[in-house]
């Protein structure tokens, strides 16, 4: 007998296992990614439109208080779904080999979505990551999948993240990394890229098929990049280094502020991070309520945009870094009472002001082409300093906006990291009984 033959077909069909494996996994997890977002933001949708209150009417202060106020008694169920989402995700996977309380994840998708619905100023990549690997979690769960690092259990949540991550951005293969990179950027493996990528593919076709509309739908202008560009890409990879720091240090204070993990008055808590986040938002800018969802194509369609309604007061520079400033505020206040809303899409958003800044002080805003470069590279370097992910945010970036923008958003998500790469909104003192620190 061929003792070499036979191993190779072991091996063979090992992988091979392996493999069927992790595409019934990921097909379970896209199918789930898409019906939870879909679902969600189309509830959303319909609360808005029936209630009839749109953005610019004072009563979005009172709605979004009256939300706070009903996410607090419902976080009351399961207090460990409080917050934004990851901490618990990464803490479930590097170390519960992807055990997530089912529980947990069921009060987080109605605590995040009175959060959200009710104009509460966040994101929802984070809560709804971590809903879903939550779900993939417990529906694999019941399989009794053995434990260990390729546990299937792990796997169907690292693929739960991944699927919405790729249903909201539209990124088939960067959502994927992002899952993985979040948790261990050091020690990634195919093991968990597989999957992961495979899942967030399965997601964005899926979604596509029906129609879906992503949330990260931009029409850029496509330019040449020139070498007189380079010194503003410095400039903003730099700026965006910065910011995921300030980022990083506004949240942490603010939950120490907070004391978000306090089970003492949690509803005046909630209100009152509500009532001045949203109030303060809405005095200077409405777009940016909410997920702000609809601000992302408008800067890059017209910059003035960021003015709101301090136009023709303040000097378009300054008002960018003043949106900068109560974006970060307000989603600060927000996550760090323990209302559950995201950070990638205000992070997002912020790195967008930040090269919306940077190229008025270069002289680049009435040029869409060089304007959406320094924009684009805003978003990669502020998703790359603040969560550290450069891989997963330079192609994201480089999938949405188009391959010519892969320069820029290389450039600035490797230099963000770089120069933030032990600090991260994960960081936090306060929750490192709840999250795990990427070192």
């Amino acid at each position: 007998m061929n003792v070499k033959k036979f191993d190779t077909d072991r091996n063979f069909l090992k992988s091979l296992g392996y493999l069927g494996s992790w595409v019934l996994i990921a097909i379970i997890s896209a199918l789930m990614g898409v019906l939870v977002v879909g679902i969600f933001f189309a509830v959303i949708k319909w609360i808005r439109g029936f209630v009839n209150i749109s953005f610019g009417s004072p009563f979005v202060i009172l709605f979004a208080l009256g939300g706070a106020v009903l996410a607090a008694l419902i976080s009351r169920i399961a207090p460990g779904s409080r917050g934004e989402g990851i901490p618990s995700y990464i803490r479930g996977v590097r170390d519960n080999g992807g055990v997530l309380p089912f529980r947990e994840s069921l009060v987080k998708l109605f605590s995040s979505f009175t959060t959200l619905a009710s104009w509460g100023n966040g994101g929802f990549v984070g809560p709804l990551g971590r809903v879903v690997s939550g779900f993939t979690s417990s529906l694999i769960g019941l399989f009794k999948p053995a434990a260990g690092e390729r546990s299937y259990r792990r796997t169907a949540a690292i693929c739960g993240v991944a699927s919405v991550v790729g249903v909201i951005t539209g990124a088939p293969v960067g959502s994927g990394i992002f899952a993985v990179e979040i948790i261990q950027k050091r020690n990634m493996s195919y093991g968990d890229l597989f999957p992961s990528v495979l899942a967030s593919a399965f997601a964005v076709f899926i979604s596509r098929y029906l129609s879906f509309s992503h949330f990260f739908e931009i029409h850029v202008v496509i330019a040449p990049i020139r070498p007189a560009i380079l010194p503003a890409l410095l400039v903003i990879s730099l700026l965006t280094a910065l910011g995921g720091r300030g980022f990083e240090l506004l949240y942490s204070g603010t939950t120490r502020l907070l004391k978000r993990d306090s089970l003492k008055g949690v509803e005046l808590r909630f209100a009152g991070a509500a009532g001045i986040a949203v109030g303060i938002t809405w005095l200077v800018n409405p777009m940016m309520l909410g997920s702000a969802g609809d601000l992302l194509q408008s800067l890059f369609d017209n910059p003035s945009i960021v003015s709101g309604k301090l136009t023709g007061i303040l000097p378009l520079a300054f008002t960018a870094l003043l949106m900068v400033v109560v974006r970060s505020v307000s989603v600060g206040l927000t996550v760090g009472s323990g209302q559950s809303a995201g950070f990638f899409g205000p992070l997002a958003q912020i790195g967008m002001l930040l090269g919306t800044f940077t190229a008025i002080l270069f002289g680049y805003a009435d040029s869409p082409g060089n304007l959406h470069i320094l924009q684009a590279a805003g978003l990669a370097g502020m998703l790359a300093s603040a969560l550290n992910v450069p891989l997963a945010a330079a192609v994201i970036v480089s999938e949405v906006f188009g391959p010519h923008l892969g320069f820029p958003a290389a450039i600035a998500a490797i230099l963000g990291f770089q120069l933030n790469r032990h600090h991260t909104v994960y960081d936090n003192p306060e929750l490192r009984q709840r999250s795990v620190k990427i070192k």
